[in-house]
């Protein structure tokens, strides 16, 4: 056998095996990749937690699911709370000693309220573009109480009072609405769970 005989082998072996490589790769991308929607989970859970802070109060929202979420809206009401709560804003209105503006903190937050959280309100309504399995948003702002006998002042908002407090998610047509219990934290049960799966191109 001569050298161009060998050469001539291995090239074909080659191009045998990239072939082969080939097919068998288009063959998996064409089983799993077409763009769909997927039900991951029977049931999504937000928790929405409220922490006490000098200067100022914040409201973390976690996604505790394994599911991917976009185009969250978050509606947030005050009014029912134990405490009688109100978002103070600024230096003059309803609310006592310190005040703090409406801030993301982190996350794609965009707030919906048109003329923004005025001093005195208990709503307020904010989207959220994406979270992703484990993410957080969060947003700054100031919570006193309106109660004469509070616990800590009306500057001072403890877990109890929060208590009562709703808040509404809504993700598509899919809308869930908790409380918050006495421990600061409310868990929104979505009925259901779409996440994308990406098409190859094949």
């Amino acid at each position: 056998m001569n050298h161009r005989d060998t050469e001539g082998r291995r090239e074909r072996k080659w191009l045998y095996f990239l072939y082969a490589f080939t097919i068998f790769w288009g063959g998996c991308a064409r089983l799993a990749v077409e763009e769909r929607d997927l039900d991951v989970e029977a049931g999504t859970t937000i928790k929405v937690e409220f922490i006490e802070t000098a200067p100022t109060d914040r409201f973390i929202i976690t996604n505790t699911s394994s599911c991917v979420l976009e185009e969250l809206t978050l509606e947030l009401d005050l009014s029912p709370s134990a405490g009688m709560l109100i978002f103070d804003t600024s230096a003059t209105g309803a609310g006592v000693d310190v005040f703090q503006p409406f801030e993301v903190q982190e996350g794609n937050i965009v707030p919906l309220n048109r003329s923004g959280v005025a001093d005195g309100d208990t709503e307020l309504a904010l989207r959220i573009t994406d979270l992703n399995p484990g993410d957080r948003a969060i947003f700054t702002i100031d919570v006193d109480d309106t109660r004469q006998n509070g616990e800590f002042g009306q500057s001072r908002v403890t877990e109890s009072e929060i208590s009562g407090a709703i808040v509404s998610i809504t993700v598509d047509d899919s809308k869930a609405t908790s409380t918050f219990g006495d421990e600061s934290t409310a868990r929104v049960a979505l009925s259901e769970c779409l996440v994308a799966q990406y098409s190859f191109g094949y």
